[in-house]
């Protein structure tokens, strides 16, 4: 795939491929559906990286002042993506399906007078981007990290190297390097040793 490609030739969705994306080679995106919700004015809104993939549906919902970054050979699985400021993830890294990942507060404890402002600018803007109401928290999760399916990474976290996250686990903290982690509360249960826990 190249850089200035605008439509994807086998996709039944008839929308376009954003200009502000920088793709890099041998990237698959299986419809261009994926940006239906892609409003980032910055140059690049989204970068994938080499062999990156966003699979079965995946959606990058990514506001006007949103960036994502996606490293090589990462894989996304019917993942949605929301991102108001910066999502970074790393290379190597596997996202199951239902995976969500978000950079917005869900302003439950913002003021009830900021949540109707938010509304109010959604409801004059001819996109409909409802802003988020408290600030966005970028999240960071680093090289060669597996998400389990349903599970949900909110606003300000870092996912450590290596890190594995179970099935529909609840990522509101900092996971240290190489640990897995399940649950809602979301615990630690075991450390993995880089050299000798491998594949």
């Amino acid at each position: 795939m190249t850089e200035d490609l605008k439509h994807l030739e086998y996709d039944w969705y008839g929308g376009a491929i954003p200009a502000n994306i920088q793709i890099g080679e041998d990237v698959y995106i299986d419809s261009s559906y994926a940006f239906a919700m892609f409003l980032s004015a910055k140059k690049p809104g989204l970068i994938m990286g080499k062999a990156s993939g966003a699979y079965n549906r995946s959606t990058f919902a990514i506001g006007p002042h949103g960036r994502i970054d996606i490293g090589a050979y990462t894989c996304l699985n019917n993942t949605y993506l929301v991102c108001n400021d910066r999502v970074t993830i790393g290379a190597h890294c596997l996202f199951s399906w239902g995976v969500v990942v978000t950079d917005i507060p869900s302003g439950i404890n913002c003021p009830v007078v900021n949540r109707r402002q938010a509304l109010r600018a959604a409801s004059q803007n001819s996109n409909r981007w409802l802003p988020p109401p408290d600030e966005s928290m970028p999240v960071l999760i680093e090289d060669n990290v597996w998400i389990g399916f349903g599970s949900v990474i909110l606003p300000g976290v870092t996912l450590g190297e290596g890190s594995i996250v179970g099935c529909k686990t609840i990522i509101s903290e900092d996971v240290p390097p190489y640990s897995v982690i399940v649950g809602d509360p979301a615990r630690v249960i075991r450390r993995l040793n880089p050299v000798t826990d491998r594949c």
